[in-house]
């Protein structure tokens, strides 16, 4: 597929920013209010904005008429201060791939399984991982320590993501 830079009769492509986590386990729920904070930026682009609490089976079809799959999800490595973004790639995530179970997918898994099943795939994936600070603690609010940081965070990701947009709408309105 031609990129829409290089095609201006094209239409611009579409963008579903994925916001994985769940929101009652304290910092698993981050991607969430990322998501939230972004919602204001994606109005009147091509961009659409989805919270699941997994990576299950039933996202393959719905991520295969995107183009471009931005994913925000809680990380917690323990290499880097709460609140560093991490930038990961499908291949960073190999390692992770489950095939052998529905019951332990994670998102690797389920865009392999896509794959395997012949769905298309956007051709454009980046993942962005969160350092959090506690992810097994029941409560419906982040920690202080990522909740102090969020607006940043939110902007460094929102940065990525509509800047591409923006470049895109610009060479299709010339």
């Amino acid at each position: 597929m031609k990129s829409n830079i290089h095609n201006p009769n094209a239409t611009i492509p579409k963008t579903l920013v994925l916001a994985l986590g769940n929101p009652i386990l304290s910092d698993d729920g981050v991607a969430w209010e990322i998501a939230d904070r972004l919602a204001h930026r994606a109005t009147g682009t091509s961009t659409d904005i989805l919270k699941e609490s997994a990576a299950t089976l039933d996202l393959v079809p719905r991520i295969s008429q995107y183009e471009r799959l931005i994913v925000i999800d809680a990380i917690q490595l323990g290499t880097a201060a709460v609140g560093t973004v991490h930038r990961l790639s499908l291949a960073d995530l190999r390692e992770t791939i489950h095939l052998t179970s529905a019951h332990d997918l994670n998102f690797a898994s389920a865009f392999a399984v896509g794959e395997k099943l012949g769905y298309p795939t956007p051709r454009e994936v980046q993942i962005f991982g969160v350092e959090v600070k506690e992810l097994r603690r029941f409560a419906d609010t982040c920690t202080r320590e990522v909740a102090d940081k969020l607006d940043v965070i939110a902007e460094e990701i929102g940065r990525e993501i509509f800047a591409a947009v923006s470049c895109r709408q610009r060479v299709e309105g010339s």
